[in-house]
Order: C-alpha cells, then sequence, then structure tokens
C-alpha cells in the first residue's frame, strides 16, 4: 500500500511502534474501503498505486479495475493481478466506459487532479446513484506549510458546483498521525544518523573528494528539512477525511 494507514487506537508515543504495526495499520485502512463497497458492485479506482486494495477488493467479491498512470506500477499490478482490467493512464485522460460504475475510489490520488476537471470526470463514470469513495487529506488554507492538498472549502464548493454532496464523512487526522510520527522518529533517529556516518566514512578514505564535497553534503545534511512529515504541523495545517460522495438530491 502507497497511504497513511489507519490506528483505530493510535499509539501515544512513536517509540513505542514496529514496522507490524505500520503493516497493521496498512491493511485497516484498506478494510475502511472494502467495508463500504458490497459484493459484487462494480467500481473502479483512480489512481491505484501497486495494486493492494484492488486486490482486497477483487478478494471481496467486487468487480473491480484500476487506473494508474505509472508504467512500474501497471507492470507490478499485471504480474500479480492480470484478471484485474487496468488502465495506463492519468484519471483524467481515461477514455469512454462501456459501463457506469456502481463506486469510484481516490485513496490519496485526487489531491493531484485539479478540481474541475476530476469532478466531471467522476460524474461520467458513476451511475446515477452510484457512490464516490475518498481518503485524502485536506489544507485549511493557502498558507500551509506543506502546500499539497486541495483547499477543503475549494473542493467543498466545487463539489456542490458539479452537483455532489458528501453523505458520510469521517475525520481520521488522529488516526494516520501515527504514520508520520514513526516516520519522523526513523528519519532523525536512523536515517539522517546512517547518511552522516557514511558519508564521513567515506571521506576518511577519499581525502581528495573530501576537500571537495565534505562541506557541500555536511551542509545539505545539516539543512534537511522534516516538515513534510511533522505531525503537529500536519495537524494545524491539514485534515484528513474518508468521504462518502453521492449526487446532490435535486
Amino acid at each position: 500500500f502507497l497511504h497513511f494507514g489507519y490506528f483505530e487506537n493510535p499509539p501515544a508515543d512513536a517509540e513505542t511502534m514496529s514496522m507490524a504495526d505500520m503493516k497493521k495499520a496498512m491493511d485497516d485502512y484498506a478494510a475502511l474501503l472494502v467495508s463500504r463497497v458490497r459484493r459484487g458492485e462494480k467500481v473502479i479506482e483512480l489512481g491505484c498505486g501497486m495494486g493492494g486494495l484492488l486486490a482486497r477488493l477483487d478478494a471481496a467479491g467486487v468487480e473491480v479495475c484500476g487506473v494508474t498512470p505509472d508504467k512500474s506500477q501497471a507492470a507490478h499490478i499485471g504480474k500479480n493481478w492480470p484478471h484485474i482490467p487496468l488502465d495506463n493512464c492519468k484519471m483524467e485522460e481515461l477514455g469512454p466506459k462501456d459501463e457506469k460504475f456502481d463506486v469510484a475510489i481516490n485513496s490519496e490520488s485526487f489531491q493531484y487532479v485539479d478540481l474541475v476537471e476530476g469532478i466531471k470526470k467522476i460524474d461520467q463514470l458513476l451511475k446515477p446513484n452510484g457512490r464516490w469513495l475518498m481518503s485524502d487529506y485536506f489544507r485549511f488554507s493557502e498558507d500551509a506549510h506543506n502546500g499539497s492538498g486541495h483547499i477543503l472549502a475549494d473542493f467543498e464548493a466545487a463539489l456542490a458546483e458539479g452537483g455532489f454532496e458528501i453523505a458520510e464523512r469521517l475525520d481520521m487526522t488522529e488516526n494516520v498521525l501515527p504514520t508520520l510520527r514513526f516516520a519522523h522518529l526513523l528519519a532523525t533517529n536512523l536515517a539522517l544518523p546512517i547518511a552522516d556516518f557514511t558519508a564521513k566514512k567515506f571521506f576518511l578514505r577519499h581525502a581528495f573528494f573530501e576537500y571537495l564535497f565534505a562541506p557541500m553534503v555536511a551542509d545539505r545534511l545539516k539543512n534537511v528539512r522534516l516538515g513534510t512529515i511533522d505531525a503537529e504541523m500536519f495537524s494545524r495545517d491539514k485534515v484528513y477525511l474518508l468521504l462518502s460522495i453521492v449526487r446532490r438530491k435535486k
């Protein structure tokens, strides 16, 4: 999986977490989406990554297909689940389908799509009573420290303009923060120290390269910014939501 994961009972301290905890969180995140799809429904996942959720949906008896613009991801899915139909293109470039879908899913993928064009594409793909499941984070304002993610108010306005409304809204922010805390812990306590140690060891054996590059490497390591995986900064600037979206009743 290539998502934030979901901790039903968030741990108080990242130092108590393990890779097994992370794996369970990834599985539990997928389960949240799978539980909102019924057996036999026709589903399209837009931005399906490495195919983890596709496989879970397929195993649950869902008639599923995927879309990814990444060739390596498409090759991986084709090798491991060759029976699952797949379009290797961007969501916006997806051509007309012979049938409409009961459910369209965007799991941390709609943030890369233009609001108006993306909502228009969803409208084209869904059956009249279809559902759009989305799990993603949104910024509260333009001045968020990290500029990724749509601004929530803009997204909600675009939904209304496109004829959609939110039927279910689950705030998952506290449940995804442990992933950021764990990543920050690994970066500060493992990745950066290893990089620093490796660089120093290399320069001890190669004096000429030390003369040329050691100050630059030290400066780069010193100035590494970890704001994108700062949990407190994320919760201040953003919200992580699981949404079930339907067409607005007339």
